[in-house]
């Protein structure tokens, strides 16, 4: 059986499971990219691989993002239904505009705080990781998520559109997951001045 058989198989599979129990099948996709996506962060930062990190970063991807996910693109669609036509720029347009303004905000502050707490930090650690972090990490995933979404809200039916998100989630959990337990905006600035650095050399 070759790999396009497998995939087949899979998605048939995931399908009639998704059809059946719809969020705890959501609650398990997700909590599998969300791993794959923190096992993939770990690898980029060189570290030892810490397991129950993985685990809170699964969890969060199955038990918080499975379900949150689910219902906010149901409630989306059938929100967007009520003042624009299907399949339309302005109905695309409108689903692409909520997601980032209103789900893309939530999604990264309920991040951050649902991690830090369960990772034993107080509410002053997630104050100072939200200030420090919220907004580097907003823009980064604006620069990105937007043109994923338009083409995902635009040809993929409601019932898959999460699907689709964790499957990119697999990157975006990696970044995630790599902001979280580092300071992205630190990064930044030192990356910064390092080309400001070899600039000034360069005169």
């Amino acid at each position: 059986m070759g790999a396009p058989s497998i995939l087949r198989s899979i998605f048939s599979v995931y399908s009639k499971s998704l059809k059946s129990r719809p969020i705890a099948t959501q609650i398990a996709s997700s909590a599998l990219l969300w791993g794959a996506g923190d096992y993939l962060a770990q690898k980029i930062e060189k570290h030892p691989f810490q397991a129950r990190r993985c685990a809170m970063m699964s969890s969060y991807g199955g038990l918080f993002n499975g379900v949150v996910g689910h219902a906010w693109y149901i409630a989306l669609d059938k929100g967007m239904k009520r003042v624009a036509v299907p399949g339309t720029a302005a109905f695309v347009g409108g689903k692409v505009l909520a997601d980032t303004v209103i789900f893309g905000p939530f999604h990264v502050a309920a991040f951050f705080t649902i991690i830090t707490l369960v990772e034993g930090g107080t509410l002053k650690d997630v104050k100072r990781k939200i200030d420090t972090d919220l907004v580097p990490a907003l823009a980064a995933e604006v620069a990105i998520w937007p043109i994923i979404q338009a083409v995902n809200f635009w040809k993929v039916p409601v019932e898959y559109q999460l699907l689709v998100v964790n499957g990119f989630t697999v990157i975006d959990a990696a970044f995630m997951s790599w902001v979280q337990h580092n300071s992205f905006r630190e990064k930044i600035e030192a990356y910064l001045k390092k080309k400001k650095l070899v600039a000034d050399s360069a005169l």
